[in-house]
């Protein structure tokens, strides 16, 4: 997911939560703005233009709740700014069913389970003793279990169906055209990242979206099949490393308001 540039001081477990002044290692403030630029740059660099503001303000205009502080900026985990915009996203969809594509310790699927309170939530993960079919990037070391599972320690809302399957091999068929929102972080190399796109493109309703986390410098896998897929209209969520396709007629929905009743 992303590199977690703070540090906590003993004692004040919050206190240096994003102070990156705070920080007592002049070197590893250098090499905190050092990757700030490299970051900025990739982002100038893009030939993904970013969202709209007037589609990102109506998705920003719904209240959401996020988990408790404690499980937020998490190695491997979703950041605060990329829980928000899935959220908001997702009830700005009015989303009523869910495909998760990469579940590891549960926080985005316990998000969006506990925002849509009358949806349906499919998560999918590899089993922990599971071989992948298919080679991964040297960042993909994060693997869901049902022991680290937030959203059994918390209470949700939405119903969760948990997968375990490896996604190179999981049988999607039985959700084709009928998923309102995708979010896709699951391995990060070529052949998986390719493969979930267009699984994710096959399940996506009629007024879905697909998110994909992890476009940034460090996941050249994402990044290139992603810029391959410029006839699908693709946009960079800004302060993020998500991407989303919004289908039409969910950029109408979005741009309309509640649906009704």
């Amino acid at each position: 997911m992303g590199e977690v540039e703070s540090e906590a001081v003993p004692g004040q477990p919050w206190s240096q939560f994003h102070n990156v002044l705070g920080l007592k290692s002049f070197g590893r403030r250098l090499d905190i703005l050092r990757r700030q630029y490299l970051n900025h740059r990739f982002d100038r660099r893009s030939p993904l233009d970013p969202l709209p503001d007037h589609l990102l303000s109506r998705i920003y205009d719904h209240e959401v709740t996020l988990p408790p502080r404690r499980l937020l900026m998490q190695p491997g985990a979703q950041t605060i700014d990329g829980l928000l915009f899935v959220a908001s996203l997702a009830a700005a969809l009015e989303a009523r069913t869910v495909f998760e594509i990469g579940t590891f310790t549960g926080v985005t699927t316990w998000t969006l389970a506990r925002n849509l309170p009358e949806a349906s939530v499919h998560t999918l993960d590899i089993p922990p003793e599971g071989t992948p079919t298919w080679t991964v990037e040297k960042d993909d070391v994060h693997r869901g279990s049902e022991e680290n599972l937030v959203y059994k320690r918390l209470p949700a809302g939405g119903e969760i169906t948990q997968h375990w399957s490896d996604s190179a091999t999981f049988d999607f068929s039985p959700w084709y055209d009928t998923i309102d929102l995708v979010y896709i972080d699951g391995a990060h190399s070529e052949p998986y990242v390719r493969s979930d796109t267009d699984n994710a493109l096959r399940m996506m309703s009629g007024r879905g979206a697909v998110v994909w986390d992890d476009y940034w410098r460090l996941s050249p896998g994402v990044v290139k099949v992603l810029h391959e897929r410029s006839d699908i209209g693709l946009h960079r969520i800004p302060g993020t490393r998500l991407v989303v396709h919004v289908g039409r007629d969910a950029e109408e929905a979005i741009l309309r308001g509640p649906r009704p009743t």
